[in-house]
């Protein structure tokens, strides 16, 4: 009976997997043409008055599988019908700073990236905090509804962000295409180890690069705040692959 058991667990273990699976895959979306899929939505919120929540994430990650169940659970129905929605699948970190680029951000510099865009304007209006949800195992489904509720309420009382300077969008622009370089790298390897390919010099490359892209968002969101670059750009460590 006891041996039973254990296998009727392992089986609904296993089915639960699969069908969670299942819902994550359906969540981030491959799509032929991006950027009319992008268009799309910006003009539908345009006529509803409402803003675009844009999300970029991975099958592989987490914290991807993470947000992509708290935005299909009941607490998200009601103020995700407030927001128009776009999901997309960046694969093995992709380069997608082509459809990113007409909303004035550079980059995704992590997986998953809520953008919340004012269709208008086509600005991120959570830059400053959208870090959050990058750790989204850490949080929750109801937490995230009441910062798309705030978010929604800033937005209607038009705070809206200023666009960024010239000298903030070369120095963006520059440090967007070295990241999506490093992407290209890494996401080979993680492509192998996904495929059951053992990568014993993948973790030390990822932190490498992850310690690049979290100090670039924290220096770009800082020079969006002080709206100027300052005296003296960023530098950083070189990465030695």
């Amino acid at each position: 009976m006891r041996r039973l058991t254990l296998c009727v667990v392992a089986l609904l273990a296993t089915f639960s997997q699969t069908m969670m699976a299942a819902t994550q895959s359906s969540f981030y979306q491959r799509h032929d043409n991006e950027q009319a899929v992008l268009n799309e939505a910006l003009g539908n919120a345009r006529q509803a008055s409402t803003l675009v929540a844009v999300v970029l994430g991975a099958q592989w990650c987490h914290d991807s599988r993470a947000l992509a169940d708290f935005m299909q659970s009941p607490a998200l129905a009601t103020p995700l019908a407030e927001f128009e929605m776009v999901t997309i699948d960046v694969g093995f970190l992709e380069n997608k700073k082509s459809l990113i680029a007409q909303l004035d951000y550079p980059a995704y510099f992590a997986t998953p990236t809520l953008l919340l865009v004012d269709p208008a304007t086509q600005q991120v209006v959570n830059r400053a905090s959208l870090i959050r949800w990058q750790n989204a195992h850490n949080e929750s489904a109801d937490a995230l509804a009441s910062y798309l509720q705030h978010a929604l309420q800033q937005w209607q009382q038009q705070q809206t962000p200023v666009p960024p300077t010239t000298a903030i969008a070369a120095f963006e622009n520059a440090q967007a295409d070295e990241l999506y370089r490093h992407y290209a790298k890494l996401g080979k390897l993680l492509a192998l180890e996904n495929e059951g390919e053992a990568v014993p010099t993948l973790n030390d490359k990822w932190r490498q690069v992850k310690t690049y892209r979290m100090q670039l968002q924290q220096d770009i969101i800082d020079m969006h705040n002080k709206g100027e670059t300052g005296d003296n750009l960023p530098t950083y460590a070189p990465i030695s692959w």
